[in-house]
């Protein structure tokens, strides 16, 4: 049945990625929550699966939907007054930020705190700054809460690495380091059409394509955990 799933999050993922590149916003409004319901259905039946909800599965489903929410969100801007997009930008990365501090805190919970993950974190967050004056990232009001949310995912992508490097190549764990990695390269991604206007339709693809990869291995991560 897992497996079942898994084919029906990447099927409609892959569907919402090839509406969305056709610009229709509402239609690539309800294929993006179908889409993203679907990775939150498979860790739901993973968490069922497991019978007991052990605190990794509770903050990882927090995590999920509130990536569900954050893709909502950011699904209604071709849908509004371009004078808005910033603020639900704000709205968008505030979900996912969120979405973040709760993988973190199953991470943590899961396996412990690494000092070595909040230097990656800050670290890279540093670079992302330099990196956004260097590029020219026209931000507005979106340029702080970009900040903070760069240093909340390179800290998660820190944590899933420092437990693969302690605990070795433990699937579960192994699958979620590749997720979190995914989710970072998405985003890394998404800043230039965000902040560039580069609305290229490889970058959109490459964007959805490691985002919703990220997702759907986050949630199946469980299944092995």
């Amino acid at each position: 049945m897992i497996y079942i799933l898994l084919s029906v999050a990447s099927i409609l993922a892959i569907l919402y990625i090839y509406v969305e590149l056709t610009r229709k916003p509402l239609e690539a409004f309800a294929y993006k929550a179908l889409a993203s319901v679907s990775f939150v259905g498979l860790a739901v039946f993973v968490a069922m699966d497991k019978v007991i909800l052990p605190s990794l599965y509770g903050w990882f489903l927090l995590g999920l939907v509130l990536g569900l929410i954050g893709d909502l969100v950011l699904a209604l801007r071709p849908l509004n007054d371009p004078k808005e997009d910033k603020t639900i930008i704000n709205y968008g990365i505030t979900a996912f930020g969120l979405g973040h501090v709760m993988y973190l805190f199953g991470t943590i919970l899961e396996s412990e705190f690494y000092l070595l993950s909040l230097v990656i974190g800050i670290v890279m967050a540093g670079i992302i700054i330099s990196g956004s004056y260097v590029l020219k990232f026209q931000m507005g009001k979106s340029r702080i809460p970009s900040y903070l949310y760069a240093f909340l995912i390179f800290f998660m992508i820190g944590q899933t690495i420092m437990m693969v490097s302690i605990h070795g190549l433990q699937p579960g764990y192994l699958i979620l380091m590749i997720g979190a990695i995914l989710f970072g390269i998405s985003d890394l991604i998404l800043a230039p059409i965000y902040f560039q206007g580069m609305n290229r339709k490889v970058l959109i693809a490459a964007n959805l394509l490691t985002y919703y990869g990220a997702q759907i291995l986050i949630a199946l991560s469980l299944f092995f955990i």
